[in-house]
């Protein structure tokens, strides 16, 4: 008997103990120790956007559309991409015509890793017009931004292929057997979580 109640009472006595120990030590922000230095761990991505005052709000929701432009832009930044001085340019077409500006970056990215392979002072980052009779070309990024996003709403989005990667491909790049598509879906997502 005596056993029993010396059990419960240590149990009584060190539960707290060890429960308040937990608490108090998984208050603390996480920090790793390098050489006896304090080194803070890596941060996440955020983004920095103006929200609308909303009075008796405890949180403001954030929503995609508001935060395009800086993710564009960051998107843009880290991949050193010579659109990067355009963006605002391609946000404006991308409105203009209705065509997702992501979607615009993402095939960017797939035809010529955003401009970066594009041919010499052809200022066609997105493959537009390039087949075995010859090259299309245009004289800056914003014209060519402007025409391309005008044609890919013409002969893409106007005939619903925008919303599916996979049906876009069909027409867009037929040869590439699927890898079109899953690289413009993997852009697209890195562009909507932020992670790139």
């Amino acid at each position: 008997m005596i056993k029993k109640f010396f059990l419960c009472l240590l149990f009584f006595v060190l539960s707290p103990l060890v429960l308040g120990s937990v608490v108090y030590l998984t208050s603390f922000p996480p920090q790793k120790k390098v050489l006896g230095e304090k080194a803070s761990l890596p941060q996440s991505k955020s983004y920095l956007v103006t929200l609308p005052e909303e009075t008796g709000a405890l949180a403001p929701t954030i929503k995609l559309e508001d935060s395009t432009p800086v993710i564009i832009e960051n998107y843009l930044r880290y991949y050193r991409s010579p659109l990067l001085p355009y963006t605002e340019t391609l946000l404006k077409a991308a409105e203009k015509y209705g065509v997702k500006p992501q979607l615009m970056v993402a095939i960017a990215q797939q035809e010529s890793n955003l401009g970066k392979k594009s041919p010499p002072e052809c200022h066609n980052a997105w493959g537009w017009g390039i087949h075995t009779k010859g090259t299309k070309c245009y004289d800056s990024w914003p014209q060519a931004i402007e025409s391309v996003t005008a044609g890919v709403a013409a002969d893409y989005c106007a005939k619903g292929y925008c919303e599916d990667a996979c049906l876009m491909m069909k027409k867009y790049a037929p040869r590439s057997e699927g890898s079109w598509c899953a690289a413009i879906n993997q852009f697209l997502k890195e562009m909507e979580t932020g992670f790139f």
